[in-house]
């Protein structure tokens, strides 16, 4: 059995002040009783009904178990259920407040490198003290908080946050290794200056923040998009998002997906043209592949210009 379900079900219980009495491991006769009234409920109720919506058979549902489950010979007391509920059950069960229960989602993760773990596609920094990188923790997380238990132990509570969203508490970072994190944003400037000044100028602006290290997911991501779009192209797009103040990797990348890192500016002469290449590939005149593929081109080929 799951235990993330198992242990969601457990509070589920203890919120609602239920009594379980689980069925022993291998031992399937334990519940055939209890397990009659499911095949009761399909075969009187369910097949051959009709239902337009799920409101529509949370009504009949109720209906049916008032008006003839409720009012039938029971087959083994004699009696009928909804009497022996209304004389007997009912004075012991608790008073529904109508607020619905928030159901929480138990996840095992993982600490990575940068102290932080991932939930429900959410960043939520661990403390380095207790919960290294590589530490297995247990989140809780429900419509407004996330927990993070080690071991059965509560060891940081964070508000929910959205997709693509992040909880950094400075306080999580180790003491001695904040200027090692420090130095880590400067490097990876230095690492886009190479690729073009104006990935080094968007990658400044990136990590300008009063925790610049948080943002090293972004900054390593925006040094991926110059190999896999190259790093001209890249260089192109960063002055139209900072034009925007777009400073997110993310809308960066969709500048060069739709191709509008040159839009807007005038059309590029025909000697820094690309030329077309088999399977879709690009190069300039006058480098190694250019050289690799002349044989392939023809008078007749037409060039490509660089969306605009």
């Amino acid at each position: 059995m799951n235990p993330r379900p198992t242990r969601a079900f457990l509070e589920y219980s203890h919120a609602r002040g239920l009594l379980l009495d689980p069925a022993r491991v291998r031992h399937p006769r334990d519940k055939p009783h209890v397990e009659s009234g499911v095949r009761y409920a399909r075969e009187r109720w369910w097949k051959g009904g009709h239902f337009a919506d799920l409101a529509d058979s949370r009504e009949q549902a109720e209906r049916w178990c008032r008006d003839v489950a409720g009012l039938r010979v029971h087959g083994t007391t004699r009696r009928l259920p909804r009497v022996v509920f209304e004389d007997e059950e009912r004075q012991h069960l608790r008073v529904y407040d109508g607020v619905p229960y928030d159901v929480p989602l138990w996840r095992e993760v993982t600490v990575h490198p940068d102290h932080h773990v991932s939930v429900q596609y959410a960043l939520y920094s661990a403390p380095s003290t207790t919960c290294p990188p590589g530490t297995k923790l247990e989140a809780r997380c429900d419509q407004t908080l996330v927990r993070l238990y080690r071991r059965g132990e509560l060891v940081k509570v964070h508000p929910r946050q959205p997709k693509g969203g992040r909880s950094t508490d400075p306080d999580d970072y180790p003491a001695e290794r904040t200027a090692y994190a420090m130095r880590a944003p400067d490097r990876l400037v230095h690492q886009a200056v190479k690729l073009g000044p104006s990935i080094g100028r968007f990658a400044e602006r990136l990590l300008d923040a009063p925790f610049p290290w948080s943002k090293l997911r972004q900054g390593q991501k925006l040094l991926r998009l110059a190999e896999r779009y190259t790093a001209e192209r890249l260089d192109a797009a960063c002055p139209r998002a900072l034009g925007f103040e777009l400073v997110d990797v993310r809308r960066l990348e969709r500048i060069l997906v739709l191709a509008l890192e040159h839009e807007g500016q005038p059309s590029l002469p025909p000697e820094q043209r690309l030329q077309p290449l088999p399977a879709g590939r690009f190069a300039r005149p006058g480098t190694a592949f250019d050289h690799r593929y002349s044989a392939a081109l023809t008078s007749a080929t037409p060039t490509v210009e660089v969306p605009t």
